[in-house]
């Protein structure tokens, strides 16, 4: 399994796609870094922008305006050009001869692509958190969505790792709407207009799925105890479900190659 993920991981960044878009990732956070420094407000909900950008603040508003493109553009691609290569390449005979597990092969992917995204979002957390702190009006202390308590630096600091992670989390919830599309659909760029498309059709016909389009909201409301239950639990069943049924239709398609 081991050989499985490196192997995968390497695939994912040996791609010159994947480059590029880590460059247009980089580029995005510096151009809204400068967008937000000459207009330092933000918003909890993508609505009301009347929260005071600082240094201890400042990084999670600069995901909301990059998300935008990582989630709907560039992690779409990543996914689906990793799912998508065995059926692109005919590669499925060669992987039935393989010494693994059918379902092994599609969990190293999982892991590769979560790693795969770990860095991408952890690329605008330091640039971001970076600018805040050089850039920003200094402060000491900082409130956030519904806590009534103050946090001094290293507590800001926690409050947005953990933010990240949750948005690590929605991240993965695509992630595993891409992998039942990919191994369904062959054709790359059908696969990636039906991820875009799926998110779109369950974020409004309910509110339940709403993390996938406010997502930036669902973290920050959270991270301050606003957020019903049913929410909650859709993020964990689509992770839980997408894997599961990307593994069975994965191992039925292998026969048929």
């Amino acid at each position: 399994m081991k050989r499985l993920i490196e192997a995968e991981f390497q695939r994912i960044w040996i791609n010159k796609k994947t480059r590029i878009l880590l460059m247009l990732i980089i580029l995005d956070t510096i151009v809204s870094c400068i967008f937000r420094l000459m207009s330092p407000s933000g918003s909890y909900d993508a609505k009301n922008y009347t929260v005071a950008l600082n240094s201890l603040n400042f990084s999670p508003f600069i995901y909301q305006e990059v998300s935008l493109i990582l989630l709907y553009i560039v992690l779409p691609i990543i996914f689906i050009d990793s799912m998508n290569y065995e059926q692109i390449a005919g590669a499925f005979r060669i992987y039935m001869i393989r010494p693994y597990k059918k379902y092994e092969f599609m969990i190293s992917k999982w892991i590769s692509l979560i790693l795969t995204t770990f860095i991408l979002i952890f690329v605008i957390f330091i640039i971001s958190t970076i600018f805040g702190y050089l850039f920003m009006p200094k402060v000491s202390t900082v409130t956030f969505y519904n806590i009534q308590h103050k946090f001094n630096s290293l507590g800001a600091l926690l409050y947005i790792v953990k933010f990240y992670m949750i948005q690590l989390l929605v991240s993965v919830s695509i992630l595993s709407i891409a992998c039942i599309i990919s191994v369904s659909i062959s054709n790359s760029v059908i696969s990636i207009l039906s991820v875009i498309g799926s998110i779109a059709i369950l974020t409004h016909f309910t509110n339940v799925f709403e993390f996938l389009w406010r997502n930036v909201k669902y973290g920050f409301y959270t991270l301050g105890h606003t957020v019903p239950a049913s929410e909650h639990i859709a993020v964990l069943a689509l992770i839980v479900c997408g894997l599961f049924m990307g593994i069975e239709i994965w191992i039925k398609k292998d026969y048929l190659y």
